[in-house]
């Protein structure tokens, strides 16, 4: 059994957890405690804030290989799922017409689970574009 585990069963820590917590709820008024949530809740979105910074100043670059990331996965999923679901079942068809059936078992499959999760995230994003060039702060 490790110290912390010791420490953490001490039954004179609960009782006096407890007993500060009593205490804290009697002498806290309303006011510090909307105070404390609101600081907790503004320390907690500060990361994202900070991302959606990154992010906006990412989109005005002007090289395609900083802000075209996103188009580039776009792409990327595009060609997998055609892959996936037009251009394999034409392959098979083809091999199987000239009868390279042992060619057809050894063509690739995708778990397109993952692809299609990615192209539904992209396409939200796509969606966040569109409103903002409807609203007149798109990229020139």
């Amino acid at each position: 059994m490790s110290w912390w585990t010791m420490i953490n069963l001490n039954p004179m820590a609960g009782i006096a957890k407890a007993l500060m917590g009593g205490l804290d709820g009697l002498f806290t008024s309303d006011e510090e405690r909307a105070k404390a949530e609101l600081s907790l809740n503004h320390q907690l979105q500060q990361p994202h804030i900070l991302q959606a910074l990154a992010n906006i100043e990412e989109a005005k670059h002007p090289s395609v290989f900083v802000s075209g990331w996103r188009p580039a996965l776009g792409w990327l999923c595009v060609f997998i799922l055609a892959w996936t679901w037009i251009v394999r079942d034409v392959v098979i068809i083809g091999l199987m017409l000239v009868d390279k059936s042992e060619v057809v078992q050894q063509l690739p499959t995708t778990d397109t689970s993952t692809v299609i999760t990615l192209l539904l995230c992209l396409l939200g994003l796509g969606g966040a574009r569109t409103i903002e060039k409807l609203k007149g702060v798109a990229r020139r």
